[in-house]
């Protein structure tokens, strides 16, 4: 995998660029794309996403960036219903698997609309022009699969471009997280510090 910072400033230019913005040029239906990079990493890439988020607006590269940190959005919605409790006892009697199951049944992650998209939706759905940045993935693992929230987003936001900022591997096909563990394929998103890395041999 090339050089984090470099490749970090290559994202500063990509989505600077109208046809990133405007989905121009791509093979899939979406501009939806993957920023992999190695999990000790992971305070060097809070630390350069919020970096972008607070310098690239409208008024700077011709659109608003918005950081969606995705276990945030998750315990928000899970307070909202007053389950944070039931979650602790569910998983002092009868384990982490049964909090998986309760977790996605209550989200609704099944459906198109589940509501981890419907906040994220709901927050841009007035918006003009906009870059979809994707954290927490890390954190919400192994309660929701990113791949799941991938495969549903873009079913009903498809006027931004997206980027998930994944700790692990991604070949364009497939995700595994934290570089060991297989998450699932996904193939609707370019990978793009491997295309950056392979323009480079």
């Amino acid at each position: 995998m090339g050089d984090l910072q470099q490749d970090f400033e290559k994202l500063k230019q990509k989505i600077a660029q109208p046809s990133f913005q405007q989905n121009h040029g791509l093979s899939n239906e979406v501009g939806y794309y993957i920023f992999d990079y190695d999990p000790k990493d992971e305070l060097i890439v809070r630390e350069n996403v919020a970096n972008i988020a607070a310098s690239s607006t409208i008024a700077t590269i011709g659109a608003d960036v918005k950081v969606f940190d995705l276990f945030d959005i998750m315990m928000e919605i899970v307070d909202r219903f007053g389950y944070r409790e039931g979650f602790e006892s569910i998983e002092h009697d009868d384990g982490m698997a049964a909090v998986v199951t309760q977790m996605n049944n209550i989200l609704d992650m099944d459906t198109e609309r589940n509501l981890i998209v419907e906040y994220v939706r709901q927050a841009v759905e007035h918006d003009q022009s906009t870059i979809i940045f994707l954290t927490g993935v890390g954190k919400i693992f192994p309660l929701l699969r990113s791949h799941k929230i991938l495969n549903t987003m873009n079913q009903v936001i498809d006027k931004f471009p997206v980027v998930m900022f994944y700790p692990g591997q991604y070949d364009g096909v497939h995700l595994k997280m934290f570089g060991q563990l297989e998450d699932d394929n996904y193939y609707r998103a370019f990978g793009l510090r491997m295309e950056w890395n392979k323009n480079e041999d």
